[in-house]
């Protein structure tokens, strides 16, 4: 039992009332400014990423958040602080993609790979946060897949209790500047957040920038579409995922056996129990998602408008808003997984109703697995050109003694630029950044 007297405990001193009510905090692993640069070497993150100026602290939380029937439940993440920081920082939200196995959630710090984005943008001068969502790491029962009212809740959430654990730890407040960015699922959820945060949280909150990265947020046209083709899918686990959740919240199935065929309809479930990773997942399924449908419930879903499982996925577009905030889509125009159309459907939307400051990226011809590194470090370096950012006590007075130069020059995305990109980013020895126009 994962919470075993932890849960019966709590419950004492928790008011229903309140959300984002703390449970416990448990710092998990420390990085020194020596193993934050052993992780840049193991890894190959290029020195463009951020500056290395503080040792870094990782932290599982565990917190209280409303589910989708409004009652609170319990759930984890991750919070990463730059030890040592002696002046207001700016607060970073990472949301995670696709995630089966508790292992990989951000709260297991110190052995899941989101410690990496987490070590850098702290050690960079960041406060660092990261939702499991609902059902993930400590979380109990199924995961929220794809749930945007869920995923946008549970990171609010963590974002506020985080402002104010980071005050206790650090001594400091926050400057008050919030960043999110997130890849595949972690884009849906960066989106539903921006969109929840503009509408509901105005006054608690407000989003400096944004980053949303290859995230399905037409689930009811663009991703869709790649269900209803017949086509074969690099990750076909994904579907059950989605189904199984959507059932929990939406109730698409009175009985499993009336839409699953067998065998999937015997073992198929409990694969997705927190214990599993993907790929195990994927090898028990034909390439073929909808091939595990029982074919009535299928065309059932094909060729009614109102069936539960077409308006649950309704109800998760997330693109139907005009973000307030400046905001930059990355996506590859060569995703197996997530189709780039959706992005473009997004920034078409927002464009065509009048936002502002909102671009797309496309990180070029890349699959979904290969565009991540490209764009999660463009979406940082992005991010970076509007953050405040303070450097430690020794850095200012080194800088102090040599002349301000150009250590390095990236494109939008963070790969080296080329001579003929006219968009650049300079990157400078105290740690600033300036983007560019350069003009022949």
């Amino acid at each position: 039992m994962k919470l075993k007297l932890l849960l019966l405990t709590s419950i004492l001193f928790i008011s229903i009332t309140s959300y984002a009510q703390i449970i416990s905090s448990e710092l998990m692993a420390t990085w020194s400014l020596d193993e934050v640069s052993d992780l840049y070497n193991e890894f190959g993150i290029p020195e463009s990423a951020s500056q290395i100026n503080y040792p870094v602290d990782g932290y599982k939380i565990l917190y209280m958040t409303p589910d989708y029937n409004g009652e609170l439940t319990i759930c984890s993440g991750a919070i990463f602080l730059p030890a040592g920081i002696n002046c207001p920082p700016p607060l970073i939200s990472w949301q995670h993609g696709t995630e089966s196995n508790d292992e990989g959630a951000p709260s297991n710090v110190g052995n899941s790979y989101n410690d990496l984005i987490g070590v850098v943008c702290a050690s960079g001068g960041y406060i660092v946060t990261m939702s499991d969502f609902i059902g993930l790491g400590e979380g109990e029962g199924i995961h929220n897949y794809m749930h945007a009212q869920t995923e946008a809740t549970a990171t609010i959430d963590l974002i506020l209790y985080g402002k104010e654990f980071a005050n206790d730890m650090l001594g400091t407040p926050t400057n008050d500047q919030l960043f999110l960015f997130g890849y595949s699922q972690g884009g849906h959820a960066t989106m539903a957040t921006v969109k929840e945060i503009e509408a509901n949280y105005s006054e608690e909150l407000t989003i400096t920038a944004s980053a949303p990265m290859a995230g399905p947020y037409s689930m009811s046209e663009i991703q869709s579409e790649m269900l209803e083709s017949g086509l074969p899918y690099p990750n076909p686990g994904y579907l059950p995922y989605l189904i199984f959740s959507y059932n929990k919240i939406y109730n698409i199935y009175e009985d499993i056996n009336d839409a699953l065929i067998s065998p999937y309809n015997t073992f198929l479930y409990d694969m997705y129990d927190g214990s599993y990773d993907m790929w195990e997942i994927n090898n028990t399924l034909p390439s073929t998602p909808i091939d595990i449908f029982q074919e009535d419930y299928y065309q059932e879903y094909l060729n009614n408008n109102n069936h539960p499982l077409r308006l649950a996925l309704i109800d998760n577009d997330v693109y139907d808003f005009v973000p307030q905030s400046p905001m930059r889509l990355i996506h590859c125009s060569g995703d197996d997984n997530v189709a780039y159309e959706s992005s473009e459907l997004a920034y078409n939307y927002f464009i065509t109703n009048g936002a502002q400051n909102i671009e797309l990226i496309d990180g070029g011809n890349f699959n979904h697995e290969q565009c991540a590194s490209i764009a999660i470090l463009g979406g940082k370096l992005w991010i970076d050109t509007y953050a405040e950012l303070c450097q430690p006590t020794q850095v200012i007075e080194l800088n102090n003694q040599r002349k301000k130069t150009i250590i390095n020059t990236v494109d939008l995305i963070g790969r080296k630029t080329q001579r003929d990109n006219p968009f650049i980013i300079n990157i400078y020895s105290d740690g600033s950044h300036q983007k560019k126009f350069q003009t022949n």
